[in-house]
């Protein structure tokens, strides 16, 4: 058996090398894909960009809330996650959460993936909250149910089903 001798001063400099270009290929995969919450994969963040969210109103109970409308496929892949930082909804610089805003009722999906932090996401049908879900984060298991516009929030934001939801459209 041949032993080959550690040539001092190169092998520590290549296993150096090779964890920096570790290191930094997963900080650029972790950085490179932002998070969707409907489950199509978000290839143009122009919207960010751009800052196109809309504000609306929510009324919820004896309640009113400021929230970003995701009224388009553009806007609905970026998700809660990735607008909670653009706008200045309320004048303090936050939005209680992202309203999803689809056609008609039908059945909406969702998932976590790409997503870090934990939301609550809640469908509304015809101005009645019909199901509430908390979230996972990173979870790539899809939740649907069948609504015509659903609430992303933080997991805290007071709502239950059953509620009524009034949306009044842009501020």
């Amino acid at each position: 058996m041949q032993v080959y001798p550690m040539m001092h001063g190169k092998a520590p400099t290549i296993v150096m090398l090779i964890l920096i270009l570790l290191i930094f290929s997963v900080t650029y995969l972790y950085f490179s894909h932002l998070g969707t919450a409907t489950g199509r994969e978000n290839n143009n963040s122009t919207a960010l960009l751009n800052r196109e969210f809309s504000v609306g109103r929510l009324e919820i109970g004896n309640s009113s809330y400021n929230v970003y409308i995701a009224n388009t496929l553009q806007l609905q892949d970026l998700g809660y996650m990735n607008a909670s930082g653009i706008g200045n909804c309320d004048g303090l610089g936050r939005c209680a959460g992202i309203l999803f805003v689809f056609g008609n009722d039908s059945m909406q999906c969702f998932w976590m993936k790409n997503t870090f932090i934990p939301l609550k996401q809640s469908w509304i049908s015809d101005g009645v909250v019909n199901y509430t879900y908390s979230g996972t984060p990173l979870s790539q298991n899809s939740i649907c149910n069948i609504g015509n516009m659903v609430l992303e929030t933080a997991p805290s934001f007071p709502i239950e089903y059953g509620e009524v939801v009034n949306y009044t459209g842009h501020t």
